[in-house]
């Protein structure tokens, strides 16, 4: 099986946030990361939609326009 690395940014808060939950159960970032990624994968195959992955009050809070659907490419935007 061939594997490939992928980084993800976090802000400094978050990543301590990691640091200190994984250090908690004794385990790497990287371990909880990936299991937190494999979690999820599982959960959306098994049929759950973005509802019940991040809940309904988390996507009408989503400023940042992490959803594909919501993102708008800047020349179709209204002047």
């Amino acid at each position: 099986m061939s594997v490939t690395t992928m980084g993800i940014k976090l802000d400094a808060q978050t990543r301590a946030r990691l640091k200190a939950v994984a250090a908690r159960l004794d385990r790497s970032s990287h371990w909880f990361m990936k299991k937190a990624i494999l979690g999820l994968i599982e959960k959306v195959e098994a049929g759950a939609g973005i509802e019940e992955v991040v809940g309904i009050a988390s996507l009408e809070r989503d400023t940042l326009r992490h959803s594909i659907a919501r993102r708008t490419h800047k020349d179709d935007r209204p002047q």
